[in-house]
């Protein structure tokens, strides 16, 4: 007559048990709207100390925190960015770092517990030339120009070359510019985004430490 009692009284004893476990490791769970990591971007670059006008070159880095949710978001203005060698390269609060002297740094961006960083070099090489090419998986596209049609897109990169002979990637360095922005746009990240509407041609150039690219022509059908 009892042992339904003993049923129930074993399973609340299990389910207060789960609940015990489930709070003490109550630290894993990370809220949907919380972060739960940030990331630099670029990572490792190497800049040379002046750029083509003889001033000192600067380095624009970006913080991307990833949330609970798996959702990123740009925390950049928000994070609090240091150098630990000032004397080789400063960084403002926006993340916008100048270089002062040849050498490495670590630059580092926090925002509340969450920490990411990043080696800035200062090197006495310099920019001998931006190329744009396409970004592996693009369709219609090719090393002298992309054809897309209205309303699609296509990612470009920008690959610099120093004096030195050494490459990198500067796609999310660069600055990107449109000849015809009725045409097709282009983000700060390479990403030319074509005109729902109008067709036409949108040269598109990279400018980095003061070098810009050849004209990329993207026509859009």
């Amino acid at each position: 007559m009892h042992r339904p009692s003993k049923i129930r009284v074993g399973g609340t004893v299990a389910l207060l048990l789960s609940l015990a476990l489930l709070l003490s490791c109550g630290d894993f769970f990370v809220d949907a709207n919380s972060i739960a990591s940030i990331a630099l971007s670029p990572v490792n670059p190497t800049i040379a100390l002046n750029n083509s006008a003889g001033t000192k070159n600067t380095q624009q880095f970006t913080a991307t925190a990833t949330l609970g949710s798996l959702n990123t978001q740009d925390v950049t203005s928000a994070s609090t960015w240091t150098s630990s060698a000032p004397s080789v390269a400063t960084i403002s609060n926006a993340g916008l770092a100048t270089a002062v002297a040849l050498g490495s740094t670590t630059i580092s961006a926090t925002d509340g517990s969450n920490k990411a960083q990043t080696t800035l070099t200062i090197s006495n090489v310099a920019v001998k030339s931006i190329a744009i090419s396409c970004a592996s998986g693009s369709l219609n596209c090719t090393s002298t120009g992309a054809t897309v049609t209205r309303g699609s897109t296509v990612q470009l990169t920008a690959t610099a070359t120093f004096t030195d002979n050494t490459t990198q990637d500067v796609t999310n360095s660069a600055t990107w510019a449109t000849s015809n922005s009725n045409a097709a746009t282009v983000s700060s990240t390479g990403l030319v985004t074509a005109s729902a509407v109008n067709t036409g041609v949108a040269n598109i150039t990279a400018t980095f430490q003061g070098t810009i690219s050849p004209a990329f022509p993207v026509t859009v059908q």
